[in-house]
């Protein structure tokens, strides 16, 4: 068994979904609430005697168990973990339901410290086959986002054997660990399996359309990878209208509503596909984040760009006149549904200036001719599942290798720290802290393209980079996603795939020496900015 405080993390299978063998359990706060409604998963008592405890304890642990239930609906993990723990607190004899949902909210949000410690008394707890799948699920997702893909299959595999409720469980998970493992073809074949025995298989389907996804098997990825709105913990708003959803009808002259989901750097990467509708002949209003309003406006002048509001301020009468829907995440299925297509029409869709990225190089004394680098290392939102795509700044450090070459610092949240790190270690990097890169993408994008090439993890910065057309290494795990089966990443027009290997630290910077010039040979092909740099002033040891 792994130690509690796991050191490597990998992208994590989710943890909740909703199959019938799991109901009352692992969908969450939905279950949660419905069970207390109806006293079938976690019997609120009816009088003091039920848990051994006085009303007015008993009364106020079922105000906790309530607050919790919105907390887990709203993703606050570390509110309904703290909830759930003064709720148990005050009962004498808590049912056993309640512990398993005190190691679901653990395992929502992260804890897997809680999982590790707590997984082997939570089970022994078990009331019937469906809550030990429960408590088994937990343990094998903990292992996968610990990134120990191999015991997670031999766990799997064996707890499988016990139980076919378990083993039903676990079968999504298990494809996963197949494609972790590098084995694409059998994670699809298992989800498919699954699918044969339950359609109705949600977590299934999402699972198989990431796997096709990471296997570039198109366009039958893209059609699962609308199951993302039946995920019950899919991160986006489902969002309700009147307006029919575009389903590929004849765009001319219609007047079509997008609208955003998914993170910051999703939105940015799928707004690319934008100009396809707009070049088919629809009229198109994209409701965005508000913190890129002003990066869309200048770059889709065409479209009418407008910020997303808050639900309840929401007006009718702001969607009354539009034909069609549809979330800005599903353009691609229709407009490049294969990768050759997706190869063919990707261009730079943000758009750069010229002047003020020279202002900004002139800030940092750059020459015309010399070249810039940005730097960005890891995302603001951080945890086990997510580190493993990252690297520690201190990583970066040998890349001072690069002769004549300058730095500039595009993470986008606080790193003071971590730039005192990489100076300390000879790595000469510009920070402009004027520039709040966090909420302010358009002067962002502006600090991107003043860069001749950026190297990035998978991160909104990535994303700006690519969008601009700056020549982009970005590392990550490999078989991404957005990778589409192939080395590169075809949903971007300048940028090299760098496979990051968790084990060897410094693996990014080390590649990036070893390749440099090929990598520059590249960067001055793809590149779209007007000067022209010298790439040989970069070389190592010029």
């Amino acid at each position: 068994m792994p130690p509690a405080n796991i050191a490597r993390k990998a992208e994590a299978e989710p943890i909740a979904s909703r199959r019938p063998v799991e109901a009352g359990l692992v969908r969450g706060a939905e279950a949660l609430l419905q069970a207390m409604a109806s006293g079938t998963s976690i019997p609120l008592p009816t009088g003091p005697q039920d848990w051994g405890q006085s009303r007015k304890a008993v009364k106020k642990a079922a105000r906790l168990i309530r607050q919790a239930t919105e907390a887990l609906d709203a993703r606050r993990y570390k509110a309904a973990e703290a909830l759930l723990d003064e709720a148990i607190a005050l009962l004498e004899s808590p049912p056993s339901q309640l512990w398993f949902y005190r190691l679901l909210a653990a395992a929502k949000g992260a804890n897997y410290e809680y999982v590790v410690n707590n997984y082997p008394r939570i089970r022994a707890l078990a009331s019937g086959p469906e809550e030990v799948a429960v408590a088994d699920r937990i343990w094998i997702d903990c292992l996968v986002a610990g990134g120990f893909f191999r015991e997670a299959l031999q766990e799997a595999e064996k707890l499988s054997a016990g139980s076919a409720v378990t083993a039903a469980s676990l079968r999504p998970v298990l494809g996963v660990i197949h494609a972790r493992l590098g084995d694409l073809p059998k994670a699809i074949a298992i989800q498919k399996s699954a699918l044969e025995d339950d359609p109705g298989n949600v977590l299934a389907r999402w699972n198989l359309s990431i796997h096709q996804l990471e296997a570039g098997d198109l366009p039958e990825a893209f059609e699962n990878y609308e199951a993302r709105w039946d995920w019950h913990d899919f991160p986006s708003e489902r969002r309700t209208f009147d307006i029919p959803r575009w389903q590929g009808e004849e765009p001319e002259g219609k007047r079509i509503l997008v609208w955003r989901e998914q993170g910051i750097g999703d939105e940015i990467r799928f707004a690319g596909v934008l100009p396809d509708l707009v070049s088919a002949g629809a009229q198109v209003t994209f409701e965005c984040s508000p913190k890129l309003l002003p990066l869309f406006r200048n770059a889709f002048p065409e479209v009418e760009v407008r910020a997303e509001q808050p639900a309840p301020q929401r007006r009718a009468r702001d969607y009354r006149d539009f034909d069609f829907q549809i979330p800005v995440g599903s353009l691609a299925r229709h407009f490049r549904p294969t990768v050759a297509k997706m190869q063919e029409r990707c261009r730079p869709w943000l758009k750069r200036d010229a002047e003020i990225e020279g202002r900004l190089r002139a800030d940092m004394n750059a020459a015309p001719h010399e070249p810039v680098i940005g730097l960005c290392w890891r995302s603001a939102n951080r945890n086990l599942q997510r580190n493993h795509h990252y690297v520690q700044a201190e990583y970066l450090a040998p890349l001072k290798l690069l002769g004549a070459t300058k730095f500039i610092c595009l993470q986008y949240d606080e790193c003071s720290e971590e730039l005192a790190s990489m100076r300390d270690l000879g790595l000469p990097i510009y920070e402009f802290s004027s520039i709040n890169q966090t909420n302010d993408l358009l002067s962002a994008s502006y600090l991107a393209g003043a860069c001749d090439l950026v190297i990035s993890a998978g991160t909104a910065t990535a994303e700006l980079a690519a969008g601009l057309g700056v020549p982009t290494v970005l590392f990550g795990i490999p078989r991404s996603q957005i990778q589409l089966g192939t080395d590169g990443v075809p949903w971007h027009p300048a940028t090299r795939f760098l496979p990051l290997n968790p084990d060897d630290p410094i693996g990014v910077a080390k590649s990036v020496l070893f390749q440099w010039k090929e990598i520059a040979a590249w960067a001055s092909q793809v590149t779209n900015a007007d000067r022209q740099g010298d790439w040989t002033l970069s070389f190592p040891g010029a």
